[in-house]
């Protein structure tokens, strides 16, 4: 799986002009050696302050745990000024949103989303995300 993970068009862009600005973390469900063997491939490691495998704390997303250890390794920042990005309603944003952070579901259009999940916004493309970052 390591070997066919590609990176989202958009991504190179959005992480050099978020580069210095914020710091940005990975949290994943997942398996330590697959993803950090993704996170090689790709060659956007350096761009991430931490990388938080569910493996490795003992809880997936959505538990607000991983998310609590996740901001507590990057020194507790304002919760209200903490962006939560991801394309899995039930896990990324459902986990961001009980951990009281904003949320923001990249929509693949490929399903609906779950009436019972509010994001704070919606896009479609890292360039939506980027415009939207910048604007704040």
């Amino acid at each position: 799986m390591a070997d066919i993970c590609l990176p989202l068009d958009g991504t190179a862009e959005l992480l050099n002009a978020l580069k210095g600005q914020v710091k940005i973390a990975i949290i994943t469900n997942g398996f330590t050696a697959l993803q950090q063997a993704r996170l090689e491939r790709t060659g956007f490691r350096d761009f991430f302050d931490e990388l938080v495998i569910s493996e490795q704390v003992g809880v997936p997303k959505p538990d607000v745990a991983i998310f609590d250890h996740t901001l507590a390794l990057l020194g507790n920042p304002d919760r209200s000024r903490v962006l939560m990005v991801g394309d899995t309603p039930e896990s990324d944003i459902l986990g961001g949103m009980n951990t009281g952070l904003k949320t923001c579901w990249i929509d693949h259009g490929t399903r609906p989303f779950p009436e019972n999940i509010k994001p704070t916004w919606q896009v479609k493309t890292l360039a939506e995300l980027q415009a939207l970052l910048t604007q704040r």
